[in-house]
């Protein structure tokens, strides 16, 4: 009997099962909730590497295995949304789009806040934001004259903003610290930004977080390319109308949840490639290639075309 592939394959069969009946609508799992418990797994693999190579220890792992599915089961079916990791780091997230773009802090932590701000200039016609951090809240909200701005609250953390320009083009890096990164897990409730952009430039908006979440109503911007990479993290996002062609969103997660809205007239296409991972994109057609498309994209002179890199995630990209 080799356990080791016995518990892999349940494993496996217990995401693939629950990612089934998720798709179904007979259940509402909280991945989130079993996110937190991933040390778990590691626990496991240790289990395995202890016991004796006896016929008793491969009856002893395959109990354990299971004993660790139905932990997650619990947690995942019982646990509401808004708890679990990512629930509990930040509770505004929840299975609608609900975009709150005034900025206002809801709760009552001492947090010191830093704002941060870019001139806009008439001659900048393309920005390129890059935005990097740790485990914490980041938010697109209404547009600013500046070209950009941003409120930074957190406990301890330190952000820095740096520019560059040449000619018509403005390239922006706003980012926490190496440093306060690493501590930001600690208290990830005291960390969250505001960033606000000038409508005017057309935008090329990149974020990496290593946990977290992102809310980003780009709605009103001129977009030419939204790039996130991120670990465990909660990201949404609202586009408008593609800018061109080459108009494109590239998501690469690993136990992520990513929920993507463009509006109804958009052509679209999307490429995924995913592991363990519950899709759903509502109103798209699937293509004998594997990709999934929305309205007349092979014609459209303006389109988006997305790509979707995942591990165990959630993904839904829809209309509004």
């Amino acid at each position: 009997m080799n356990v080791k592939r016995i518990s892999w394959g349940l494993l496996v069969l217990f995401v693939g099962f629950i990612l089934l009946f998720t798709n179904l609508g007979y259940i509402n799992f909280n991945w989130s909730a079993v996110f937190s418990l991933w040390p778990v797994l590691i626990i496991l693999i240790g289990i395995g590497y202890l016991l004796p190579e006896k016929t008793e220890s491969n009856y002893i792992m395959v109990f354990v295995t299971l004993g660790v599915l139905a932990l997650f089961a619990y947690q995942g079916l019982t646990v509401p949304k808004n708890n679990g990791l990512l629930g509990r780091i930040f509770n505004d997230h929840d299975r609608n789009f609900e975009w709150d773009s005034s900025g206002s802090d809801h709760g009552t932590s001492t947090r010191a806040s830093k704002n941060f701000k870019s001139p806009y200039d008439t001659a900048i016609e393309f920005a390129e934001l890059s935005i990097e951090g740790g485990v914490i809240s980041y938010r697109i909200g209404e547009p600013t004259d500046q070209l950009f701005e941003a409120d930074a609250a957190s406990d301890f953390s330190n952000f820095s903003l740096k520019e560059v320009r040449s000619g018509s083009k403005a390239d922006l890096d706003f980012r926490m610290s190496d440093e306060d990164s690493k501590r930001s897990g600690e208290d990830s409730n005291d960390n969250s930004v505001i960033m606000h952009l000038n409508t005017n430039p057309i935008w090329d908006i990149s974020l990496e977080i290593g946990a977290g979440t992102a809310n980003f109503d780009l709605s009103a911007y001129k977009l030419e390319k939204l790039t996130i990479e991120g670990g465990v993290a909660s990201v949404k996002a609202r586009l408008g109308m593609p800018q061109s062609a080459k108009s494109e969103v590239d998501f690469e997660g690993g136990l992520a949840e990513f929920e993507l809205e463009i509006p109804k007239e958009a052509a679209c296409r999307i490429i995924a490639e995913s592991a363990l991972s519950s899709k759903n994109f509502d109103g798209f057609s699937k293509q004998s290639d594997g990709s999934y498309v929305l309205g007349n994209f092979d014609a459209a002179e303006k389109r988006y075309t997305i790509h979707i890199e995942s591990g165990l995630s959630s993904v839904r990209v829809s209309q509004y």
